[in-house]
């Protein structure tokens, strides 16, 4: 948000002066008062007010072009907020001439009598005009701002009714001129915005500026590298030439338009990857002011962001709209007053293109009026504050030793501008709460301005990571969204140009965005856009593929390509068998890394951890590769590092490189989590089943390696991992396979733990939940293998069935957090069967539908045939014994049941725990009431009402067991013959009639 100018501080910037004009000022704030130079008091009339202002407006707007030429990039913006100040003011006085008002403007003039009144009562006037300047801000629709306008102007042309209706002139009106007054006055709002509108029209043409602050000049059409910041800020350029190490600095910005976007080592043969200049498609985006109860530390922001949400959700973003003049925003935002007072926070998923976006910035904007400044966050020392890392760049980019000061200072009237990029990658490999950092940046901005030295920043960081930064009030949040179907297109045009000849040559067609948008999560970001691209190059693989290749496909033939490109880089040539392996043992460690990611509940990996994993997992496989390293590589760094798919993070902290690691989209990692899953039971059942034909017997496989990677998350805390196991099951139809999940989970309790992987320690966990996890996970690969699985298929020898499958649940419940244990619980669900007369369960993976309804049959053990189906009813347990144990145990689930029932248990106490044999289904007599009562009060269909009445009146007059008392008897009853008499639905009279009789005799 930009400092507020006042009107006397506006014209005296642009070099106005007036005797009246601090008087005007104060008018403007409301008093309408001034004091002369001699020292005594003046009110000012409204007329000579709107005199002055009109006078001054003209004078000031016109030549301002001149009136601002030679300032610094600072010292312009500040004078052109200073003009538009100038001009909201001046549209509202001139207005009073649109207007129609019954009386000449000149009889505004005070009389003595209205002067000394002013002045005796010493409380001024009410606000003329009220509240600060509107100011157009580039985040905001021009439709928005002209809102804002329209209200200031309401606010004073309310303010200047009551100041006009207390002076004589408005007491002389009759009542026709006075009601003509105030329709008049009611118009003045609108009149101020048609001259508003005429007088920025001249600013536009005076100052380019003010069409990119209102967004007049907003591009619709797809850009490329941001092409269009020079074309909009060329009308604003200066002779000025930047000094020597700002052109330094300058020249090497630009040198990266003619280098390929994308390192030359990720592709291969006579492929080309277009030029910075060239391959980079501006995206769309959207923009949002943090709200400023985000402005405090610590748990205020906690607070704020689990009231309102945070920049990292999707909910957040929900409510502005995307928009694609990305250039022309960030011109606006470069030229607007609040662009150095906090930082422009830029976030986006994994290869968004948020550090091409600050690479393409620096290398556009013009050096006349700008001094772009790059911090790699990565490559400066992570425990340095703001202004030492900004001179730890610039010396890294020129080679020359410059203090901060000393640059801006050279750098004349351009305005410095730092993109500081990686800010998530800070927090990933520090492990460091780096909470404040745009607070401190904010802090440095403050401190500049307050030097002389004002600078505007921008922030890049992976969406993600948001929550953990704690904006300061005003910061705005751009978001860069993923690709449409134009910015696909446009891309595939680049692309396509630049390896038509190369396709071609070979026998290959180019890539069209119809192949490429089967698959839109991956389209929908510029650098996996680039890996299809690449893949789809080696023979058209994705083309050839077609519409039936399913994602867990794609992702298998993604993975392998690439994994043999970087195999078939580092190996001489091999046979095709030891090819595979290879590239077999590629994909291996990668899943390793996935799995270090998944059961630390993270995105992401650190080297160290990296390296840990797979020394424990892996601890006789080398990563080997060809050529002389000047150091030693860790296996984290030789594995991910180079893979086309992989991301590095990087920060440098005390001398030292930290590193940390994640998938480019978080679906490759949950496929090799689920790809690796499924190659480990295939190996178990191999084993499984040459144990079986042993001639001394044995133990069966030993799973050692799948308990050490199954045993810290459920694999339902991702989605997708058992969307991929179900995928790679279809492949794997084996009944060996199949059930190798349930031989586990039956053997659990007494599996071996002397080979179990002792160092794999992804994060430390007690005995009993890791057991949990371990017994949970191979429950649902045995669901997802099978299609489902039965209670008896598990527990085997159990007497209760139904009794050992809830202690298992119940343990899960036990052991798992809130957010796991409810992934579980919306992805499984139950069936009660019977098996014989025993109760039985199917297990399902079902997260759409709604759970079936309760069967107390089912419950209390009554199987088909039992003698109580032909009794009347049953009671089991007592009401009060439902509430104590809910009580004992405090599970919140059964207390928020229990609050919804506790009104019903205490009108009808028993009733709620009675339950009436009707058939083929069992209903206790208080859920029966209810239904009936719900069903009359909100006039459901008919026939549901009159079976439910039925159902009611069966229960209440025949329906109870010995225990229950007369009292509660008799009170179900009237509460089912109060329903009966009240209802107003369609249900025919012998019904009815029947009910009250029925209802009538048990009451008697």
């Amino acid at each position: 948000m930009s400092t507020q100018l006042g009107y006397a501080d506006a014209v005296k910037l642009l070099g106005g002066s007036s005797p009246l004009v601090t008087a005007l000022d104060r008018a403007l704030g409301g008093l309408l008062l001034a004091a002369t130079g001699g020292g005594s008091e003046l009110a000012i009339s409204l007329f000579d007010a709107k005199g002055e202002a009109v006078r001054l407006g003209s004078q000031l707007i016109t030549g301002l072009r001149d009136r601002i030429k030679g300032y610094s990039r600072y010292d312009r913006t500040q004078r052109l907020q200073a003009a538009h100040t100038i001009i909201v003011v001046t549209a509202f006085f001139e207005a009073l001439d649109d207007i129609g008002l019954p009386f000449d403007p000149r009889d505004l003039r005070l009389t003595a009598e209205e002067r000394s009144r002013i002045l005796e009562a010493n409380d001024g006037v009410r606000h003329v005009v009220a509240g600060a300047v509107p100011i157009p801000v580039p985040h905001l629709d021009h439709a928005e701002f002209e809102a804002a306008l329209f209200l200031w102007y309401s606010h004073g042309a309310l303010n200047l009714i009551e100041f006009v209706r207390n002076l004589r002139v408005f007491e002389n009106l009759n009542g026709a001129d006075r009601r003509a007054s105030d329709r008049a006055f009611a118009y003045l709002p609108k009149a101020a915005e048609q001259r508003y509108a005429d007088l920025h029209r001249r600013l536009v043409v005076e100052a380019p500026e003010f069409g990119f602050w209102t967004a007049e000049t907003r591009q619709r059409e797809i850009g490329t590298a941001l092409s269009r910041i020079e074309t909009v800020l060329a009308p604003i350029a200066s002779e000025h030439t930047p000094g020597d190490v700002a052109a330094s600095l300058v020249r090497a910005w630009q040198a990266a338009l003619d280098r390929p976007i994308l390192s030359d080592g990720a592709v291969s043969g006579d492929l080309t990857i277009p030029t910075l200049a060239l391959g980079y498609v501006d995206p769309d985006f959207r923009i949002r002011t943090v709200d400023s109860t985000a402005s405090s530390a610590g748990e205020a922001w906690l607070d704020q962001v689990a009231a309102a949400g945070s920049p990292a959700e999707e909910a957040w973003w929900e409510q502005v709209t995307a928009r694609s003049d990305l250039a022309e925003f960030l011109a606006s935002h470069l030229t607007t007053p609040g662009a150095t007072e906090s930082p422009l926070l830029v976030l986006g998923q994994p290869g968004a293109g948020k550090s091409v976006l600050t690479r393409i910035l620096a290398a556009r904007l013009d050096a006349r009026h700008f001094l772009p400044v790059r911090v790699v966050l990565r490559e400066v020392p992570a425990e340095a504050d703001v202004q030492d890392q900004i001179e730890y760049a610039v010396r890294a980019a020129t080679g020359e030793t410059l203090s901060w000061p000393a640059l801006v200072r050279a750098a004349g009237p351009a305005l410095p501008v730092v993109l500081i990029d990686g800010f998530d990658e800070l927090l990933q490999a520090t492990g460091v709460s780096q909470s404040d950092y745009l607070s401190k940046v904010a802090a440095f901005q403050r401190r500049e301005a307050d030097l002389g030295r004002p600078v505007v920043v921008l922030v890049t960081s992976r969406t993600a990571v948001a929550d953990r930064a704690r904006p300061p009030a005003g910061t705005l949040c751009l978001r860069l969204e993923p690709f449409r179907r134009p910015h696909v297109e446009r891309w595939l045009a680049i692309w396509n140009t630049a390896n038509t000849a190369a396709l071609h040559g070979r026998g290959l067609a180019v890539l069209d965005a119809e192949v490429v948008l089967r698959q839109p999560q991956l389209a929908g970001q510029p650098l996996l856009l680039m890996m299809l691209a690449l893949y789809d190059a080696d023979a058209n693989a994705l083309r050839a593929a077609g519409e039936a290749l399913d994602e867990g496909a794609l992702y298998e033939r993604l993975l392998t390509t690439f994994a043999r490109r970087e195999v078939s880089k580092t190996h001489e040539p091999a046979d095709e068998v030891t090819l595979a392996a290879l590239v077999e043992a590629e994909l291996l460690r990668l899943s390793v890394a996935a799995f270090g990611m998944f059961n630390r509940n993270r995105q992401w990996i650190a080297e160290h951890e990296l390296d840990a994993d797979l020394r424990a997992l892996m601890p006789d496989r080398r990563v080997e590769l060809a050529g002389d390293f000047r150091r030693k590589l860790g296996a984290a760094e030789q594995l991910v590092g180079r893979f086309f798919f992989m991301q590095r993070s990087e920060a440098n902290q005390a001398g030292a490189r930290l590193r940390t690691y994640e998938f480019l989209h978080a679906t490759f990692g949950e496929y090799l989590i689920a790809r690796l899953t499924v190659r480990l039971i295939e190996q178990l059942a191999r084993e499984e089943m040459d144990a079986a034909g042993a001639v001394f017997g044995s133990t069966g496989c030993r799973d050692h390696q799948l308990h050490a990677l199954l045993s810290f998350a459920p694999l339902t805390n991702r989605e997708s991992v058992l969307a991929f196991v179900a995928g790679l099951a279809t492949q794997h139809r084996a009944d060996a396979v199949r059930s190798l999940p349930v031989t586990l989970f039956q053997r659990l309790d007494r599996r071996p733990t002397d080979q179990d992987v002792r160092d794999y320690v992804p994060v430390t966990l007690p005995v009993p939940e890791r057991y949990a996890v371990y017994d949970l996970n191979l429950l649902l690969l045995a669901v997802v293998l099978n299609g489902g699985v039965r209670a008896s298929e598990l527990f085997p020898g159990a007497v209760d069935l139904a009794l050992s499958w809830r202690r298992h649940a119940l343990l899960w419940q036990a052991m798992l957090g809130t957010v796991a244990w409810w992934a579980v619980v919306f992805t499984l669900q139950t069936r009660a069967v019977w098996l014989g007369d025993r109760r039985d369960l199917v297990v399902l993976l079902d997260r759409s539908s709604l759970p079936p309804l309760v069967d107390p049959y089912w419950h209390y053990r009554i199987h088909p045939g039992h003698p109580t189906r032909t009794m009347t009813s049953w009671q089991h347990t007592h009401a009060d014994g439902l509430a104590r144990q809910s009580n004992l145990v405090r599970d919140r689930v059964n207390e928020t049941l229990m609050h919804a029932v506790q009104p019903l248990m205490a009108r009808f106490a028993d009733a709620t725990t009675t339950f009436v044999a009707d058939g083929d289904r069992a209903y206790s007599i208080a859920a029966a009431i209810s239904r009936f009562q719900l069903a009359a009060v909100l006039g459901e269909d008919p026939d549901e009402i009159r079976h439910a009445g039925d159902a009611a009146v069966h229960a209440v007059t025949s329906g109870w067991s010995p225990q229950v008392g007369t009292y509660v008897r008799r009170r179900s009853a009237r509460a089912v013959l109060v329903t009966v008499h009240a209802m107003q639905a369609d249900v025919p009279d012998q019904s009815r009639q029947r009910w009250i009789g029925e209802l009538q005799r048990m009451l008697e």
